[in-house]
């Protein structure tokens, strides 16, 4: 889709245009392109509306239920919501459904503006025609709306638009100056705790009858071509074994930022592997670099070129390394499979620090800023959720994935025209040290990944990680009165026994079979692992042992994948994780628990706990054919 044209003003009580493009700036020349195009949202529905208007917080799923529980009648008004909170497609998918006529989002300056820090070109942050641009897309797959399961081909069998679930309400994107005309003409009722956002007024519900504001929104949808460009270093031993390295090429207008300083990173990686490999020292495994496009429309590209390689990388795939955004700043972090955290921990500790005036390494840096409660020396790392190249390696096919990213930079430019090397070059830097980091911490955890004879994949973590999961699991089914809450202490928790009473009461008894489950084969694989890294160490095996370990490992991550899927999204067919169903960044981890534990349904609860123990048990027979095989006599000299 591209836009045609849009109009936003307020025509009552006075009539107040209102702005839909970013101000050009002669502090930055890059914003004065003739061709950069006004906000817009892709799969906005057309319409021309003019209505009352309705204040909708981030437009969350619980947003709205908070509306029609103060009786704010939401059908036949137009919306204003934040971002943030949420994917904006769900902003767009809650405000429909509820019967608005049109949906304004607008960039709060409490969340991205001078809330946070000083405006762009003075700062970094958004200033008031900052316009965040993107995607509304929200069918319960990723790819091509109209080819779920399958690649997006000239004649692939598509489904009727008519009945995909594409948006049909018009959608605009603006600056907090514009909504700022829109907010201070309002007159209703004051809005809840939390509501209120940086704007110089007390934020209201509604704006009155006497406040009208008119919305148009024209796009053109049209069979497009987009495309990959994809480039592989052919593997000497095992070539169809494949580690997968991409970023986006798409952007909603230069994209310094979103995506090209994650690229840069994935063509420096390319670089210096085929460098080694010319000098003799060719991979064992194939490495696949990508440039995916069409990301910013629902993620397309990857996802079309997993579908069309579904049966190959169920087989062969290793794992893929997602370069989106990646070098934003000096703070590594990461995201990934448990089967990568290993792996990603060998390199920080060899990865010097972008910027450290001493000898640090990232490792120090990053365990120190954001250290994991639960492993001694070791920093935390996060859960994949939606929203970029990874999902359909992870969530449709199983392959073990992470998110390489560094931050901590004062701005944002976040698709917007402000997204480029002038606003790069000011807020992250000219030096590209940021990047370097990024590109080294990539290139060694692929190298590890493609040379090394025994797969450097951890074979125990994921035991642990579902201890964590269930916790947290446990914790929504008390939010959701689906499990009782825990009696409160006798006494409170002193230093001598802080963690006994909490740990009696971290997990509901409909989990535990599950924790216990995940604890035995934590138990089992640790010394599997253990053996494992003694067995690389001592180079004693023979090639036909290392061969037979290696597919042992790559089925473990598989054993999450059913045919089923989750529950009502059958496309995401990983059980050990998926993407929020109504907020589509954030992670749903154990989605069948997940998707029961919602539905506060207590029989839809034990059969996912089954579920999940029949893939334990699946995992702990592989890892036992892994120490079998280790177990048999040693050879070499």
């Amino acid at each position: 889709c591209t836009p045609v044209g849009a109009e936003l003003e307020v025509v009552a009580p006075e009539h107040v245009p209102l702005a839909i493009k970013e101000e050009t700036l002669a502090e930055d020349p890059y914003t004065a392109n003739p061709d950069l195009t006004p906000g817009w949202n892709a799969y906005s529905g057309d319409g021309d509306v003019c209505a009352e208007v309705v204040y909708a917080n981030y437009g969350t799923k619980e947003d709205f239920a908070k509306l029609a529980g103060l009786g704010v009648e939401v059908s036949g008004k137009i919306v204003l919501a934040r971002y943030g909170g949420n994917f904006r497609g769900y902003k767009a998918k809650f405000a429909q459904e509820a019967g608005a006529v049109g949906l304004i989002i607008y960039t709060d300056p409490a969340d991205s503006g001078y809330g946070k820090g000083i405006p762009y070109p003075e700062g970094g942050f958004a200033n008031e025609t900052y316009i965040q641009r993107g995607s509304i897309l929200t069918v319960p797959y990723a790819g091509d709306p109209l080819t779920p399961f399958v690649e997006a081909t000239k004649d692939a069998k598509r489904l009727d638009p008519a009945n995909a679930n594409l948006p049909t309400i018009p959608v605009q994107p603006v600056g907090w100056g514009a909504a700022k005309q829109i907010m201070g003409r309002m007159k209703g009722a004051g809005v809840p705790e939390g509501w209120q956002g940086g704007l110089p007024f007390a934020y209201r519900l509604t704006g009155g009858g006497a406040l009208r504001v008119h919305l148009k929104v024209q796009q053109k949808r049209a069979m497009t071509r987009t495309f990959n460009v994809v480039a592989t270093l052919r593997g000497a031993v095992h070539p169809e074994q494949k580690v997968v390295l991409g970023s986006h090429h798409d952007a909603w207008g230069y994209g310094a930022a979103d995506p090209l300083c994650g690229m840069i990173t994935v063509l420096e990686s390319a670089r210096i592997l085929s460098d080694a490999a010319r000098q003799g020292h060719p991979p064992a495994r194939s490495i696949v670099f990508a440039a995916w496009g069409a990301e910013e429309f629902g993620i397309i590209g990857s996802t079309e070129w997993v579908e069309a390689n579904r049966d190959d990388l169920a087989a062969h795939g290793v794992a893929y390394l997602n370069l989106d955004m990646a070098s934003m700043g000096t703070q590594f972090g990461a995201s990934a499979s448990p089967a990568l955290a290993g792996v990603i921990a060998d390199a920080a500790r060899i990865v010097p620090q972008a910027r450290a005036k001493d000898n640090q390494t990232v490792l120090q840096e990053w365990s120190a800023r954001s250290p994991d409660p639960a492993i001694s020396g070791l920093p935390r790392l996060g859960d994949l959720g939606g929203g970029s190249d990874h999902v359909a390696f992870l969530c449709f096919v199983g392959v073990p994935s992470a998110g390489f990213s560094a931050g901590g930079s004062q701005g944002t430019s976040y698709h917007s025209t402000y997204d480029d090397l002038n606003w790069y070059r000011k807020v992250v830097g000219d030096d590209y040290e940021p990047a370097v980091m990024i590109t080294r911490m990539t290139s060694i955890v692929a190298a590890r990944l493609a040379w090394d004879p025994l797969l450097a994949l951890d074979v125990a973590r994921v035991g642990g990680d579902v201890q964590r999961h269930l916790r947290d699991l446990t914790r929504r089914g008390r939010d959701v009165a689906l499990f009782e809450k825990p009696p409160a202490p006798a006494a409170p928790h002193t230093a001598d026994s802080p963690a006994a009473a909490a740990d009696a009461n971290d997990l509901d008894p409909a989990l535990r079979p599950l924790a216990d489950a995940g604890a035995a084969y934590e138990v089992l694989a640790r010394g599997v692992d253990e053996r494992l890294r003694q067995a690389a160490g001592q180079s004693r095996l023979s090639a036909d042992r290392i061969e037979a370990i290696n597919m042992l490992i790559l089925s473990l991550d598989r054993a999450w994948v059913s045919d089923a899927g989750v529950p009502g999204r059958p496309w995401f067919r990983n059980l050990y994780v998926a993407s929020d169903e109504d907020s589509g960044y954030a992670s749903w981890m154990l989605p069948v628990l997940r998707h029961a534990i919602e539905r506060k349904d207590g029989a839809e609860v034990a059969r996912a706990v089954a579920t999940y123990q029949r893939i334990f048990a699946r995992l702990t027979e592989i890892t036992r054919d892994v120490a079998v095989i280790l177990d048999e006599p040693a050879t070499g000299p």
